[in-house]
């Protein structure tokens, strides 16, 4: 009689631990490995250097393209402009308090940013802009360096040795311009290229235009290139060249924005290094969904560049008003 007790207990308890095991949220599989949660479970936290220029208007439909085609909830955020760091880092701090499963981030700030974000055990995935930050698996951009070095040595070649250049960056300290400085610079040295000022304009392009026209006046008009950290700087060096008559000088930008590649159309910058922005956020989305679900990811992803003249300008703006539809 005991002994029927006894296994009638172990049956019942040998029931119930089927049971709790068939009613949990995760499972294990052969090789002991838990199965990551499906896609549509899993939320991508977004927030960029700002959602209100064409440029970021790219990355951001890239996002939106990859939450769709994965089939991941994203929640896409940015501050009012590339400058609004306060608002960036609040914007931060709500989101990783609400809770979301993975990080994407283009620091304004990176060592604020990343003093903000913290030790968060979650997967932390920079895009366009990379930064020390803790958790961080993964940087989804462009080589800053070489995509510059292109666009430096495409001015360089179609100047000739002893040309004069400038450089007018964006905001002086962010990683970004740092790289991008750096490969124009190399460049246009190793090109026989003198460098006579380097000055920043806050991705601004009434600011561009003082600047421009302040060295201009410095250098008595002897300048025959301007290698520029955006489209609109290079647009605001354009009016000053214009303003003060000069002829044949090499503006190159950077972004490869529908506004940049218009002004190669109409003759007012020479080139632009184009960065696949779409492609960039469509890949961070991609690599954070990767990250989640325990799948190797690479740590950095190089979305590439393209320098865009007169030759193929009028065929990649047609790339890029295809992607904004």
């Amino acid at each position: 009689m005991m002994k029927r007790k006894i296994l009638s207990i172990l049956l019942v308890s040998a029931m119930l631990a089927s049971m709790t095991g068939c009613g949990g949220q995760k499972t294990v599989s052969e090789s002991g490995a838990t199965e990551q949660a499906s896609s549509e479970s899993i939320t991508v936290g977004v927030i960029l250097k700002t959602l209100s220029s064409e440029y970021w208007g790219y990355v951001a439909a890239g996002v939106q393209a990859a939450s769709k085609d994965l089939g991941v909830k994203v929640d896409l955020q940015g501050p009012a402009s590339e400058t609004a760091y306060d608002e960036q880092n609040n914007m931060i701090e709500t989101m990783l308090s609400g809770g979301v499963d993975a990080f994407v981030i283009s620091p304004l700030q990176s060592d604020s940013v990343a003093s903000v974000i913290g030790d968060v055990n979650i997967p932390i995935i920079t895009v366009d802009t990379d930064a020390e930050i803790a958790g961080k698996v993964s940087f989804v951009g462009t080589g800053n360096d070489n995509a510059a070095y292109q666009g430096g040595l495409f001015a360089a070649q179609k100047a000739g040795k002893g040309a004069k250049a400038v450089i007018i960056g964006g905001v002086e300290g962010n990683a970004t311009s740092d790289a991008r400085q750096a490969g124009y610079t190399k460049a246009l040295e190793e090109n026989g290229v003198e460098i006579v000022s380097v000055q920043y304009a806050q991705s601004n392009p009434d600011t561009a235009a003082n600047v421009m026209e302040n060295i201009i006046t410095a250098q008595n008009g002897d300048i025959q290139i301007v290698c520029c950290h955006n489209d609109d700087t290079a647009a605001g060096a354009s009016n000053a060249v214009k303003q003060l008559g000069l002829k044949d000088v090499i503006i190159v930008g950077f972004d490869g924005n529908q506004s940049g590649v218009q002004n190669i159309i109409d003759g007012n910058i020479t080139a632009t290094c184009a960065q696949a922005a779409y492609t960039m956020g469509y890949k961070a989305v991609e690599t954070a969904l990767q990250a989640v679900k325990g799948e190797t990811v690479e740590t950095f992803v190089d979305t590439g560049c393209e320098v865009i003249t007169a030759e193929n300008a009028k065929e990649y703006l047609e790339k890029l008003k295809g992607y904004l539809k």
